[in-house]
């Protein structure tokens, strides 16, 4: 068996060329003119809410931060979501079963 399995080899390693291994060679570089700049659209106009028109605080919520509120919903949403994977495991794999045995001092099970 291994003999084939060396002839196997040998013929394999003649039909496939080696793999370079060494550094590439360069490209050639080609010569080409620089291409003609594109024009930029104007930026987009702020809108009435971008302005400062939208409420209080404009400034410090263009982030889309949400708020304490909506930190505060996301917490428990997670602390929900938390719970709910948990019972669905539950429910997959059946309760958990501990079994406890008691033995005495000599080593002789108690039965209960």
């Amino acid at each position: 068996m291994s003999l084939r399995l060396s002839f196997l080899r040998a013929m394999a390693a003649k039909a496939a060329p080696k793999p370079s291994v060494g550094r590439r060679a360069p490209k050639p570089q080609q010569q080409q003119a620089a291409p003609a700049p594109s024009v930029q659209p104007p930026p987009p106009s702020p809108t009435a809410y971008d302005a400062g028109a939208g409420g209080a605080g404009g400034g410090a919520a263009q982030g889309g931060g949400g708020g304490f509120g909506y930190n505060l919903l996301m917490i428990f949403g997670s602390i929900f979501g938390t719970i709910l994977a948990f019972r669905l495991v539950s429910m997959l794999f059946g309760p958990r079963q501990i079994r406890v045995i008691h033995k005495d001092e000599h080593g002789n099970v108690i039965s209960r």
